[in-house]
């Protein structure tokens, strides 16, 4: 028995299925595109870049100007480096995803959800323990002229050690005002992660019966609900920070950028993507009686 895994109008003969039965698994017909994708997931796919160009133009416009946003950021450049490198962070990100993609395509075989996604976070625990080490130097990115020396990688140990310390909420007060040059806030910190990491895990768990249960639309719906309660979450975290205030002018093209990314969701979301579907293919037998009676 072959089993392939391919997009597209197809069938599946299931172990219990009777012999012959066909069971369509198309899910939506998308429209002439390009490379697979309907016109409403390069559209969706092009207003989303727009909104996400839009919202960088403030850090990229500090990179010309430097002192422009002096009067809402005392520190405007390390702020624009640090939003340019976190958006490029999503770089790597996207080309593993597709990388992924290219796999799951390549070899065309059924895969377990749970044991892919045990594996998966298995290696991601190991990418992050060897990389923390080397990127640790960035977390005083641009903040002055030698910032390499603010977080230098060989306290990477002991940064470590008193992270934990302030994880549980046992850091003296002492090292954490002064020990660092950022002071460490420990307050919830314990509470915020185990909401975190709650939200993560009820996230993926709604994601999957969501899909199983066919009902994408709900999904892509709370998706565009999520950007929304996203922003007006860190609008108002940005209220209590007096210093930090970019003024009408910023307020409103991030309005502007929230509405496109809503509006380009919903037009990527429009058509749905078909499904992978596993098809079962039957090898031919050979009729060996034709050799015996000759």
């Amino acid at each position: 028995v072959c089993c392939g895994q391919s997009r597209g109008q197809g069938s599946r003969e299931g172990d219990n299925a009777t012999p012959g039965t066909q069971y369509d698994v198309n899910v939506g017909t998308p429209q002439p595109g390009c490379g697979g994708l309907s016109l409403e997931h390069i559209s969706g796919s092009i207003i989303i870049s727009l909104a996400v160009l839009l919202a960088l133009s403030p850090s990229i416009y500090t990179l010309m100007d430097q002192n422009f946003f002096k009067y809402a950021d005392p520190l405007p450049n390390m702020t624009a480096y640090n939003t340019l490198l976190f958006c490029c962070a999503c770089i790597p990100a996207a080309a593993s995803q597709l990388y992924k993609e290219h796999i799951f395509l390549e070899y065309k075989q059924p895969v377990q959800p749970d044991y892919l996604n045990l594996i998966l976070s298995i290696f991601q625990l190991i990418f992050a323990t060897i990389m923390s080490p080397l990127v640790y130097t960035l977390l005083g990115f641009a903040a002055a002229d030698d910032w390499p020396k603010l977080y230098p990688s060989a306290e990477f140990s002991k940064n470590y050690a008193e992270g934990f310390q302030c994880f549980f909420g046992n850091l003296d007060e002492d090292t954490a005002e002064n020990g660092y040059p950022d002071e460490a806030k420990c307050d919830h910190s314990l509470l915020l992660v185990v909401l975190y990491s709650f939200s993560v895990i009820s996230v993926g768990v709604a994601v999957d019966k969501i899909v199983n249960a066919g009902a994408t639309k709900v999904m892509y719906r709370g998706v565009s609900a999520g950007i929304i309660f996203a922003v007006i979450s860190l609008y108002i975290y940005d209220m209590h920070i007096p210093y930090f205030s970019y003024g009408a002018a910023i307020d409103s093209l991030n309005l502007v950028c929230l509405m496109l990314l809503v509006v380009g969701s919903e037009v990527y979301h429009r058509v749905s993507l078909q499904d992978a579907t596993f098809e079962t293919g039957y090898l031919e037998v050979e009729n060996f009686f034709d050799e015996v009676i000759e």
